[in-house]
């Protein structure tokens, strides 16, 4: 399997689309060399972006991404249905998060003795988890779209199940670490909540763990490196702008380059990152195989090129894996709309349900709100409960509802007409 990992993109409103972004040129060559690369190592089945798509949380900048990260997937061989995010601190509304009664919930966080109980406390709030929350509703209305959109209490993570070669399953999970993110960020001063801290082990089952902020950046940092180590074979953070690798005997964990960093940083080092994962060997001999193709610019003469390590320009580990062999006798596919944590994914065969579902919630996604209503209305398919939700999540319920009572393909073809008005 191999994952396109895009990192801190940070699309700002002024400037894309016009003469003067400062970033145009590094994108296309990002593209060119993503393009270069995928024809030797394959077609990604995901493109990962760990958080900061946005540069202030516009529904401006993240329309520019979906079409980017369209021309993008589609340049590499793949579709704009293999994305999977999660938010970052730029991904955040600030003027939102900034208001008094926001800051109060934040603050309140901050000062308590057990931070992370204090904040299923106030996920079980109503008016808290909203003004937690609020702020990244631009964000949500656009991971909506990968089935990626977060909603406190149930679903705090993303997830997603992609099989492996052997039949077995990598799991994503995409953790926020943005919901007590504003102006006042300060490093060791951010958070994850409780389900975080939930992530199971399951046979046949590798879990790869992304989020935006870097452990340094967060409150129980300590607490959550246990957790991963325990869970995670894979573990994948932005954020600070330097790529670094640690290879361990039961974990590679992969800290990213920003996409767009400041033309001030030094060193300025634009940046993506390949990785190949395969499972060698059955039953009581399997090894998760991880090559990471770490890609960095360099100055005069420019392009992007390999970083090395010790003379090779990729990055290969090796993790023993727990027994499992795959049975006999597996289900059928099955997609799940009301996975654990409120999530969407599939039994763990096949993913190809779930990816066809994606392939209809993008289209659904492009249709203008009043499009999107009336066909919810025409199948009845929103209900008085949704009324004061946001947007992103009333659609989400669409969707589940329509799967509920056997109407996805009644959907899509109502989404196909509505294409073509």
């Amino acid at each position: 399997m191999l994952i396109l990992h895009l990192s801190d993109i940070h699309f700002r409103k002024m400037e894309v689309e016009t003469a003067q972004d400062p970033n145009s040129f590094i994108r296309n060559e990002i593209k060119r060399d993503a393009v270069t690369q995928c024809k030797s190592l394959g077609r990604p089945e995901v493109i990962l972006i760990s958080g900061d798509i946005a540069f202030a949380g516009h529904p401006d900048e993240f329309d520019y991404a979906t079409a980017w990260l369209r021309e993008l997937s589609e340049a590499c061989g793949s579709s704009l249905d293999k994305v999977f995010v999660c938010p970052g601190n730029h991904d955040v509304v600030r003027s939102q998060a900034n208001r008094n009664m926001v800051q109060h919930v934040h603050n309140a966080i901050k000062a308590a003795g057990n931070p992370t109980a204090y904040i299923s406390g106030q996920f079980r709030d109503p008016d808290a988890r909203r003004l937690l929350y609020e702020s990244l509703d631009n964000y949500n209305a656009f991971a909506f779209q990968f089935f990626c959109d977060l909603l406190a209490p149930e679903r705090t993570i993303a997830k997603r199940d992609v099989p492996l070669n052997d039949g077995s399953i990598l799991r994503f999970w995409g953790l926020n670490t943005a919901f007590v993110s504003s102006s006042s960020d300060r490093q060791g001063d951010l958070f994850v909540d409780e389900a975080s801290f939930q992530i199971p082990r399951e046979d046949g089952v590798v879990n790869l763990a992304v989020a935006h902020h870097h452990l340094s950046w967060l409150r129980q940092s300590q607490e959550l490196e246990d957790h991963l180590n325990d869970v995670a074979a894979i573990q994948v953070f932005g954020h600070v702008h330097t790529n670094r690798i640690a290879r361990e005997v039961e974990y590679i964990r992969l800290t990213a380059s920003a996409m767009h960093p400041e033309r001030e940083e030094a060193p300025y080092e634009p940046g993506y990152n390949l990785l190949d994962v395969t499972v060698e060997g059955t039953g009581d001999n399997r090894y998760l195989r991880i090559a990471a193709h770490v890609r960095v610019w360099q100055n005069a003469p420019g392009g992007f090129r390999a970083k090395q390590v010790r003379g090779s320009d990729v990055w290969t580990h090796s993790i023993k894996l727990e027994p499992w062999t795959r049975p006999v006798n597996a289900p059928p596919t099955k997609v799940v709309l009301d996975a654990p944590n409120g999530s969407l994914g599939t039994l763990p065969e096949e993913a190809s349900a779930m990816n066809q579902l994606r392939k209809v919630g993008l289209r659904f996604y492009q249709l203008s709100f009043s499009k999107k209503s009336e066909i919810a209305g025409r199948f009845g398919l929103l209900e008085d409960e949704d009324i004061n939700q946001p947007d992103y999540e009333r659609f989400r319920r669409v969707f589940q509802r329509a799967h509920q009572r056997g109407l996805i393909d009644d959907l899509a073809e109502a989404i196909r007409n509505a294409e073509k008005t």
